[in-house]
Order: C-alpha cells, then sequence, then structure tokens
C-alpha cells in the first residue's frame, strides 16, 4: 500500500510468526494503516503481542529498542503491577487480552492510540480487567450511554442523536457528560475508545 499523509505507520512486534501473520492481516483490513517492517524506524503506532505467559515483556522491549518509546496496543495475558508499571513507561495506550483482539478492536485502538493522552499503569490494568470481566463491562455504561457512544462512533454529531433518539440536544451532551465524569474519561473520544475496549460497540 502506498502511504500518503494520513497514513499510519504500524510496526508489529510479535514472540512467533503466525501471531505476526495473523496481526498483519487483520491491521491490512483498514486502508488508512500501513504495516511497516519492524526492523525499520520510522513507525507512528507499535502493535506488540507478547506471549500471554511471559510477564518480563521481553518483546515490548525489543520493539522500544528498536523503534523508541511510541504509543502502542500491547496484547497480553494478566500482568503484575509493575508489568502494568512497564508497559506504560513504554507508551502503551491499550493492553487487550488475546481474546478480545479481533480485528475491528485492534484497528479502533491503534487509530486512537496515536493521539491518546499517555495511559496509568492503572488506566491499563482497569481496561484490560473490563475486558476480561463481563460483568464489569455492562457496569461502564447504561443502555442509553451505549446508543449515543454507538452513534458517535459512526459519525453521527449531537443534533443527528438528538433526532434519532428523541432527545434535545442538550439530554445527549448530558448524557455524554455523565458518563464521562463518572469514568474519568476527558472527552468523546475517550468515552467511544472505552465502549470499545469493554465490547459494548
Amino acid at each position: 500500500m502506498d502511504a500518503n499523509a494520513t497514513d499510519l505507520r504500524v510496526a508489529v512486534y510479535t514472540a512467533d510468526p503466525l501471531t505476526r501473520a495473523g496481526l498483519i492481516d487483520m491491521l491490512s483490513r483498514a486502508a488508512v494503516l500501513d504495516v511497516v517492517p519492524s526492523a525499520r524506524r520510522g513507525a507512528d503506532v507499535l502493535v506488540v503481542a507478547e506471549d500471554p505467559l511471559d510477564h518480563a515483556l521481553p518483546v515490548l522491549r525489543r520493539a522500544v529498542t528498536e523503534q523508541g518509546v511510541l504509543p502502542g496496543v500491547l496484547i497480553a495475558g494478566p500482568l503484575p503491577p509493575d508489568g502494568h508499571r512497564s508497559a506504560a513507561a513504554a507508551g502503551v495506550r491499550c493492553l487487550l487480552p488475546y481474546a478480545a483482539a479481533r480485528a475491528e478492536r485492534l484497528i479502533a485502538e491503534v487509530m486512537t492510540a496515536r493521539t491518546a493522552a499517555l495511559t496509568s499503569p492503572r488506566e491499563l490494568a482497569a481496561g484490560y480487567d473490563a475486558l476480561v470481566g463481563a460483568p464489569e463491562r455492562s457496569a461502564l455504561f447504561d443502555e442509553r450511554e451505549i446508543r449515543v457512544l454507538r452513534l458517535i462512533a459512526e459519525g453521527r454529531d449531537t443534533a443527528e442523536i438528538g433526532a434519532e433518539m428523541g432527545y434535545s440536544q442538550r439530554t445527549i451532551k448530558n448524557i455524554l457528560h455523565r458518563a464521562q465524569r463518572r469514568l474519568a474519561l476527558r472527552n468523546r473520544a475517550q468515552a467511544v475508545a472505552a465502549a470499545i475496549r469493554a465490547g459494548l460497540i
């Protein structure tokens, strides 16, 4: 694929070639993502898949050594607290369990990672836990909030969402504001990303 000014260059690092091939296949479904050779510097975002049982994060360490600290998506097994700290220090914006690493979610997380603010170890752990714990997922957002976030993810503005749901624009803004405040999210993009991570969108 020819890179253009809007393409995101993604370097993929894995512990084994089969996982690497699968991740590259998933990422290639998005026209705006350009998978670059991992040995060459110049990536915008890292996608790293660790062995689920290896808490030392050797693949992430290799990626940072070769590419530098970049925004990243880490696919891994459960990590101890020092693993969350290491991941956050390495620029990881999202920690995905293997079971949640589907093409749509991975692409969304890569697109979000490029512009997302730094993520704390606690936020990484909470995001991961939300993905592996079904009862916690449904507690993140109520049904009305999920519907609003789905429409935002489709590119609708507040007026369009209000018209479709039968609410005023102010009500839609209040629904979003309450969810953002409750979950300590800074903006709509973070709210949509949280819903995607939780498998609600």
